[in-house]
């Protein structure tokens, strides 16, 4: 298979992944309606709390696992290209296909850690 093609398979798919996440979230937003427009028709003092509560704004997860997954990904890829390496060529493009990753990974673990330690000295997010 050329290299077009697979990169257009991928682009392909990633876009159906895309618009798949995106329908799902939209019928979580319908559903999510329909149950306060149920609870509005039947009380509205408790859809008060309710809206109230949907509100509020969520609190952000300090969580440092995408960074770490995104990052033994990388390592994985590079990993697998140069055991699968024989052909000189393709390894480059495994390490570069690597890199996007790893970068990621590392900016988020990055982050993550900042914000950990402007948190410890008192500083706001």
């Amino acid at each position: 298979m050329p290299a077009t093609e697979m990169i257009v398979m991928i682009a392909a798919f990633s876009a159906l992944a895309l618009v798949a996440i995106q329908l799902l979230r939209l019928a979580g937003v319908a559903v999510r309606h329909k149950t306060v427009r149920k609870l509005v028709d039947r009380d509205p003092v408790a859809a008060e709390r309710l809206i109230g509560g949907l509100d509020a704004p969520k609190q952000q997860s300090g969580d440092d696992r995408l960074g770490i997954i995104l990052v033994a990904f990388g390592l994985a890829m590079i990993g697998a290209s140069l055991i699968a390496g024989d052909v000189g060529d393709w390894t480059r493009y495994g390490v570069a296909g690597a890199l996007f990753p790893l970068i990621v990974g590392a900016a988020l673990l990055l982050r993550h850690y900042a914000i950990e330690r402007a948190r410890q000295r008192g500083g706001t997010q």
